[in-house]
């Protein structure tokens, strides 16, 4: 099993689903330089988790075991701007960046019961002094995931904190991003997805 997702068309592929009904702006395809942009979108202070997180960008698990990673840019503008890569349902982890005052931040979040309103938890794990990065999510048995990440995309760290993915109110789990920002701006920054791979 192999998917490969370049991003160089001008269209999302059939396997990828918006949270919510999508808004124009939420996503932008370059296929010139092969990349799909993500914009920052505003997340009010009501809402609590990403359950309620409208610009999320998934797709279904294709396999009871595989590995997904995405190579990817961010260029946040303000601070309270983040991306991330989320295994997603009603309890769900991530991996992000996130842009606070005083820099760029690696970060690892989950929320269980997400779907009860429940706050998340999170975790600063480095200050980071670049914007390209890999991340990955591996999948084994028993939906039991681990996160980790790369500069080089060949050697990654992986996070020590494990996830047992869980189905959404009406669906499975799904496998995607998000970029949110805390700030109301006309000049918000962006995620730039190179490519999205799927492996055995």
């Amino acid at each position: 099993m192999q998917e490969n997702d370049e991003f160089n068309n001008d269209k999302l592929g059939l396997q990828w689903q918006w949270h919510a009904n999508p808004k124009e702006g939420w996503a932008l395809p370059f296929p010139s330089a092969g990349v799909l942009r993500l914009n920052s979108i505003l997340q009010t202070d009501s809402i609590k988790n990403l359950w309620l997180v409208p610009n999320l960008l998934l797709q279904k698990l294709p396999a009871e075991k595989f590995s997904a990673t995405v190579k990817f840019s961010f260029a946040p503008k303000t601070a309270g701007e983040r991306f991330g890569f989320v295994m997603m349902g009603s309890s769900y982890a991530y991996l992000s960046l996130e842009k606070k005052e005083n820099g760029l931040f690696l970060a690892y979040g989950n929320c269980m019961n997400a779907d009860k309103g429940n706050a998340e938890e999170e975790k600063i794990l480095d200050m980071v002094q670049r914007e390209n990065i890999y991340f990955r999510i591996t999948v084994n048995t028993g939906a039991q995931c681990s996160f980790s990440y790369s500069s080089d995309g060949i050697a990654f760290t992986t996070v020590d904190k494990n996830f047992t993915a869980q189905p959404g109110r009406w669906i499975g789990a799904k496998i995607g991003f998000f970029c949110t920002r805390t700030v109301k701006t006309n000049d918000a920054g962006f995620a730039e997805l190179d490519w999205f791979r799927i492996e055995k």
